[in-house]
């Protein structure tokens, strides 16, 4: 984050609240299970990424290309029958030696919601979905479709620049390439998804900062705020997760073969590739600077048109 004003503005945006009447059904994961330097849908195969956190099924490498391939693994999210992984970037503060360390997570949500459009289809297999623009610098490199926002959820503690939790969202949402709130006609719907994560500097950072915040994204600043997902629900849930759309009112559970919403798996998730990649930021930035192979093509709209179609 470049100064504290700009930090300012980037943390007290409002469209979380705005927004959360959306959320019918809820996921939440305590913590991600592993940060490393990998995304599978823009660098796949590659240890040259930014440093991303990754929540859920612990089966994803550089090489996931498959709704199979995740459900092969063990969730830490709070309904054993979403083995999906979700991923943004990481974000850093600097400790006391000046390193940049992985700022601790309070919980990730992912909010499934009806959006503009009632869904009416379980997300299709090996559907892989970006939202946000990772090289975005300023507000208007940001793609505004991708809604990302971010602010402090404490305003009281924000006067003497306490580090009170940080919440980003990232919807995504079905449609295409010039009518992103529709769905156009021989199309259906799939549920709506949002991200929320809860950071709580208080413990790391417990005096604040004045000036320069020592907070940022591995990316970058939080314009370029972003994030990935890849299907891995199983079939039963997915199906159960487009019933739980159907009302505006209440919040429904999604239950399936593997459990009931709010179990958690008798596993342990951990890194299913730890010979390869790193956690490290500094060896992350790095291994970065060897990158020989361009980032494949995506933006939060064009992306997401071209996976529904794909599938």
């Amino acid at each position: 984050m470049p100064s504290s004003s700009s930090f300012r503005v980037a943390l007290l945006t409002s469209g979380f609240v705005a927004h959360t009447a959306l959320a019918y059904t809820q996921v939440n994961v305590p913590t991600p299970f592993m940060n490393k330097n990998i995304d599978p849908i823009v660098f796949p195969g590659s240890y040259t990424s930014h440093l991303h956190s990754f929540y859920r099924s612990d089966a994803v490498t550089a090489s996931t290309s498959s709704s199979d391939e995740l459900r092969s693994g063990c969730t830490n999210a709070e309904n054993p029958n979403d083995l999906s992984t979700y991923w943004t970037p990481a974000v850093l503060y600097q400790s006391g030696d000046g390193s940049w360390q992985p700022a601790p997570v309070m919980r990730f949500s992912a909010y499934y919601g009806l959006g503009d459009t009632p869904a009416e289809v379980p997300f299709p297999e090996n559907l892989m979905m970006v939202a946000g623009n990772a090289t975005a610098t300023t507000p208007e490199e940001m793609p505004a479709e991708a809604n990302s926002e971010w602010f402090c959820e404490d305003a009281d503690l924000f006067d003497t620049f306490a580090a009170a939790p940080l919440l980003p969202q990232l919807p995504y949402k079905a449609g295409r390439p010039g009518a992103y709130y529709e769905c156009p006609s021989g199309m259906q719907a799939m549920p709506r998804l949002r991200f929320s994560i809860r950071y709580d500097l208080r413990e790391v950072l417990p005096s604040g900062w004045s000036g320069t915040a020592p907070v940022m994204l591995a990316s970058g600043n939080a314009f370029c705020s972003h994030g990935d997902f890849i299907h891995g629900w199983t079939d039963e849930g997915g199906i159960n997760l487009v019933a739980a759309m159907a009302s505006k009112d209440e919040y429904l559970s999604v239950n399936g073969a593997l459990g009931y919403d709010g179990d958690v798996m008798d596993c342990v998730a951990v890194d299913a590739d730890p010979e390869n990649g790193t956690s490290d930021y500094a060896d992350s930035v790095e291994m970065k600077s060897k990158r020989s192979i361009p980032a494949f093509g995506w933006s939060s709209k064009s992306r997401f048109a071209r996976s529904v179609r794909r599938m």
